[in-house]
């Protein structure tokens, strides 16, 4: 049921309007609010660059960067930015189909995600009764599940279920069989992290330590330096771990993101949501959570005495 709400939240802050955006992006660490549109749009942000789509007279369009890619007749799905490429998919004539930057890929049944980085990417797809993952030319599969997928430029990895038990692959290792279904999976170059099920607890796995146990984990990210992720042990509250310093307790965490050089999470205390950067805390608010976070770039989507914003390098101090 977390799970369920926490889709729903993102689907609500995802409901925007074109110029909205582009007079958020124009106007760099500032608030600018974002209306109502009763079409479903996505924004994407990256270390040095930023990627939106929107519905002008009945067609879809990505504005990457400020340059428009399309029209597309339906709304644009699982839409990925880096900080010189981007990824999306899309439908067309009762088929899937996935873009990145200047190369089409498909059709397919249907697409589960869409993951870019500079120099490769990632898609997860479904057809004719199987899934598969395609990272940049070579695909992987077939597969009877696939809940997570993650790339960076030289790394990746995607989760996978096949004969009955549960695997993560990570660059061509793969790890398991466990008995659960892994939720949490984030690689980057050099580092990678995971949560899996053991003797009832949970446990994160990175390249080079073993986390845990706990009795939950609700958020996995990691960079080639850092490495973040909220955990819950019972009788206790949620606290998260930033390269093991530890922050909390809070009545819950929604997300947490890193980077090399910056960290980013959102928790909730005494029923109002705040988001922390770099130790610097904003809120409260009524809903936070598409938490961007990177060395040059971090952003959020907040509700508000019943507006919905997106902030992108906000400071207390305007």
């Amino acid at each position: 049921m977390k799970e369920i709400f926490k889709k729903i939240l993102v689907a609500l802050f995802l409901i925007l309007i074109v110029w909205a955006v582009v007079s958020f992006f124009s106007r760099k660490g500032t608030e600018a609010r974002l209306f109502n549109s009763s079409e479903f749009m996505q924004i994407s942000v990256a270390d040095k660059s930023y990627a939106y789509s929107y519905q002008k007279e009945g067609k879809w369009y990505v504005n990457f960067r400020g340059k428009n890619v399309g029209p597309y007749g339906s709304s644009i799905i699982h839409l990925s930015v880096s900080s010189s490429s981007y990824g999306f998919s899309y439908f067309e004539e009762g088929k899937a189909y996935a873009k990145i930057k200047n190369k089409v890929v498909g059709p397919f049944s249907d697409i589960m995600f869409v993951s870019v980085a500079d120099k490769n990417y990632g898609i997860a797809y479904y057809d004719q009764g199987k899934r598969y993952v395609i990272i940049k030319d070579k695909t992987y599969g077939p597969y009877d599940n696939i809940l997570a997928l993650s790339v960076s430029d030289s790394s990746y990895g995607f989760v996978y279920f096949k004969d009955n038990q549960w695997y993560v692959h990570v660059s061509g290792e793969d790890f398991g069989p466990y008995n659960d279904p892994i939720f949490y999976l984030s690689v980057s170059d050099s580092n990678y992290g995971f949560s899996y099920f053991k003797d009832g607890k949970t446990e994160i796995k990175t390249k080079d330590k073993t986390f845990g146990p706990y009795d939950d984990v609700s958020d996995i990210l990691v960079s080639d330096k850092s490495i973040g992720f909220s955990y819950f042990t019972r009788g206790d509250q949620w606290h998260v771990n930033i390269n093991d310093k530890i922050s909390g307790p809070f009545e819950s965490v929604s997300e947490v993101a890193v980077s090399d050089k910056n960290y980013g999470f959102i928790y909730q205390k005494q029923g109002q949501w705040y988001a922390e950067i770099d130790g610097e805390s904003f809120g409260p608010y009524n809903i936070v959570n598409r938490l961007f976070v990177f060395d040059n770039n971090f952003g959020f989507a907040f509700q508000k005495d019943g507006g919905l914003y997106f902030s992108l390098n906000p400071s207390n101090k305007q």
